[in-house]
């Protein structure tokens, strides 16, 4: 007897190990991510653009040179939520694919606005000149289930046609780092 009870406890202690890993894992989740089984995005109207003011003062302007070859794009779109839950969009995580004459293309979000209860309400626009931002839904949109916003596009061809929005979501693959230290 006291050979068996020698033998279960090393198993013993790797099973409770893995199980404590395997609830940590489960219960750590990639940050900012929206969960697409309870969030749904539809683009309900486009406008392109040659020139759009920035919240903040900036300023897209297509420059004279590619003024025949580009143009930007604000496209505005429906987000169906739950009421009371608050939503982060980061611009990092929007992609919109389309296709133009017989090509097609992908292009990443350079600006978010505020969040708004209906289509046709003036948004403010943050243009984000690297691509970086996050517009996150206030006090009394987050207590709405259907809310607005608007995201900007840049270089769209004359031709651009077959939108579709996409929406990052992670792979499953994870990897924890020790991180970094200055020299």
């Amino acid at each position: 007897m006291r050979g068996l009870r020698k033998s279960f406890s090393p198993l013993l202690l790797v099973l409770a190990a893995s199980l404590s890993i395997g609830a940590r894992a489960q219960e750590m989740k990639p940050p900012e991510v929206t969960d697409l089984s309870k969030v749904s995005f539809q683009i309900v109207a486009a406008k392109f653009v040659s020139t759009l003011e920035g919240a903040s003062g900036n300023r897209f302007q297509e420059p004279e040179a590619t003024m025949d070859q580009y143009r930007g794009l604000v496209l505005t779109v429906k987000i169906t939520k739950p009421a009371g839950q608050e939503l982060t969009v980061v611009a990092q995580d929007m992609t919109l694919h389309y296709r133009y004459g017989d090509n097609s293309d992908a292009a990443r979000c350079f600006g978010l606005s505020t969040f708004s209860a209906a289509q046709d309400d003036d948004r403010a626009m943050s243009l984000l000149s690297q691509g970086w931002g996050r517009s996150t839904t206030g006090t009394n949109s987050t207590k709405l289930s259907v809310v607005y916003i608007d995201l900007f596009f840049q270089n769209m061809e004359p031709t651009t046609a077959d939108m579709y929005l996409l929406v990052a979501q992670p792979t499953g693959a994870h990897f924890t780092s020790s991180g970094w230290s200055k020299p």
